[in-house]
């Protein structure tokens, strides 16, 4: 099925929306403006291949459908606030943030970014593959000529697109063979780290492995009818990601925050509780734990000597809440003041006092709200059925949302839904044929609310919710032999396709635009979902328990 689908055309009400939303874009060059600002190399290579050679991990410029010369209309089945993000992250390369600070951008999900001391260097969040971490290092030490090796890393968050590149670190080149770190290297993460990373990729391994496919748009292929972004970042390499424990813990109650009587003047910053001010390859910063951000285990920093601020970000699953809000309140009022410079794993830099402290005040917003699902709102608030491509949407959402979602519903209610959806025959003897009448009066209502027609009093304008939630119960006796003819089930499945298509086209956000054209896909002849996370399990589980390997 992967390989023979057909991406649909957005429908002519599809286009209008997206071309109109052009309008409500807010008028801020100064975002295109820093998005270039410091580059310094683009990359010289169109892909990043996999350690065996057999298939590109990474492309640089399948996302150049974004371009600002990209005719709008040609973009029609992008929603207008995902088009605008995707050209910010269009520029790609090393980027010179500061004297001595850099960042490698548009080489995965997130940013590499390196600090220079006088004989060595601090990389913080190496990416999230061993392929691409190798590569940007290798394109900043080409570009700079900078030969200093990597002696200490800063994992801000247990995603693993803050952590799987590490081993990357340690070879001679882009292409060069995996080689074992230094063994004086020395690697700083929050407490509950490797607890996190754990319960993540071993743990939930077989489900965090679904919902990041799904988010990220891992088998749809990029393009303006497929992945066109992913929110944080376009998506998630295909590399092998490993995995380095911590030699530094920070937080817990086995680490000790800098006390008063230590505090050293070179911080610039007065003292407050629950700060870290360490020093590791020569490079000073401060390290605050920001645990129940976007995960269990995360921290932001602050870099004196730079006068920056760095945020570990959303992560790939993260979601708003209070207590977020309230650790980046926290953050802006131990290193908002004296900023000049505001970076993170995410997103392009700002410069100057004012725009930090926008930044950090735009970040903190986001913190405190839910995000608008827009037209695909009502689909999300019902639990949907067990198995089904459209129950796997919600959960991301919800994920994504930080919101509860109900107990999906079986099968068996889903065939007594239909049943009970014809008032024809309530016999016993008959349920059969009531359940196959159901599900054609499902299919009938589905058709005229995707058509517009759908009695929503909005006269000719299609309701594409309204038509997957009408179709759930459909799919969802599709489990249960002939609950379903099957002439009725393959209308079902194609419509329900087209409508959760429809919506994906429509939505504003990457990561549930991914999620809703992969059901998409999915609902036609499920997908499998390559693992990826072997060498990671491994060294998870020789961490956790190196006596049992």
């Amino acid at each position: 099925m992967a390989d023979t689908f057909v991406p649909m055309e957005p429908t002519a009400y599809v286009t209008r929306r997206n071309l109109a939303g052009a309008k409500e874009l807010p008028d801020a060059p100064a975002d295109f403006e820093n998005a270039q600002r410091g580059l310094l190399a683009a990359p010289p290579y169109r892909a990043l291949p996999s350690l065996d050679g057999e298939e590109a991990v990474w492309h640089f410029h399948a996302f150049d459908f974004h371009t600002s010369d990209t005719p709008a209309d040609a973009d029609s089945p992008v929603a207008a606030a995902l088009r605008r993000q995707g050209r910010l992250a269009v520029p790609s390369g090393l980027f010179r943030v500061a004297d001595g600070l850099y960042q490698v951008r548009g080489f995965d999900l997130a940013n590499l970014t390196v600090v220079t001391g006088p004989h060595a260097l601090l990389v913080i969040d190496p990416l999230g593959s061993y392929e691409t971490a190798r590569a940007a290092l290798a394109l900043y030490r080409s570009t700079t000529g900078d030969a200093r090796p990597v002696r200490a890393v800063v994992h801000t968050q247990s995603g693993v697109d803050h952590f799987g590149g590490v081993r990357g670190l340690f070879t001679g080149s882009r292409t060069g063979p995996p080689a074992g770190p230094p063994a004086d290297l020395a690697v700083y993460a929050p407490d509950g780290f490797l607890a996190d990373a754990v319960l993540r990729q071993v743990t939930e391994g077989a489900r965090q492995a679904r919902l990041v496919d799904y988010a990220y748009g891992t088998r749809l292929g990029i393009g303006p009818l497929a992945l066109a972004g992913s929110d944080l970042g376009r998506t998630v390499s295909t590399g092998r990601p490993d995995f380095l424990a911590p030699t530094d813990t920070v937080g817990g109650p086995l680490s000790a925050p800098t006390p008063r009587a230590h505090w050293p003047a070179w911080t610039g910053i007065p003292w407050q509780e629950g700060l870290y001010a360490v020093e590791a390859a020569g490079v000073r910063m401060v390290l605050r734990p920001a645990g129940g951000h976007a995960s269990p285990a995360e921290l932001n920093l602050y870099l004196p000597a730079h006068r920056a601020v760095y945020l570990a970000g959303a992560g790939l699953l993260g979601a708003p809440g209070p207590a977020r809000a309230e650790l980046l309140d926290a953050t802006a009022a131990a290193f908002g003041t004296p900023a000049e410079v505001g970076l993170g794993a995410y997103g392009h830099p700002v410069w100057g006092a004012p725009y930090v402290s926008a930044w950090l005040a735009a970040h903190r917003a986001a913190a405190g709200a839910l995000p608008d699902a827009g037209a695909v709102a009502p689909l999300l608030a019902a639990p949907g059925h067990l198995d089904t491509p459209s129950r796997t949407v919600r959960e991301v959402w919800a994920r994504l949302t930080g919101t509860a979602l109900g107990a999906a519903r079986p099968a068996v209610t889903a065939r007594a839904q239909l049943a009970a959806a014809d008032g024809a025959h309530r016999d016993g003897t008959e349920r059969y044929g009531s359940e196959q009448d159901g599900a054609r009066r499902a299919v009938d209502a589905a058709q005229r609310a995707y058509d517009g027609g759908g009695g929503g009093g909005g006269g000719a304008v299609p309701d594409y919710a309204r038509a997957v939630l009408l179709l759930d119960p459909v799919i969802g006796a599709c489990a249960i032999p002939s609950a379903v003819p099957a002439p009725v089930e393959r209308r079902a499945r194609a419509l329900q396709s087209a409508a959760l298509t429809q919506l994906g086209y429509l939505a504003a956000h990457g990561r549930l635009r991914n999620a809703l054209l992969t059901a998409a896909r999915d609902v036609l002849g499920p997908g499998a979902v390559a693992p990826r996370f072997t060498a990671t399990v491994h060294d998870l589980a020789v961490c956790a328990d190196p006596l049992a390997i």
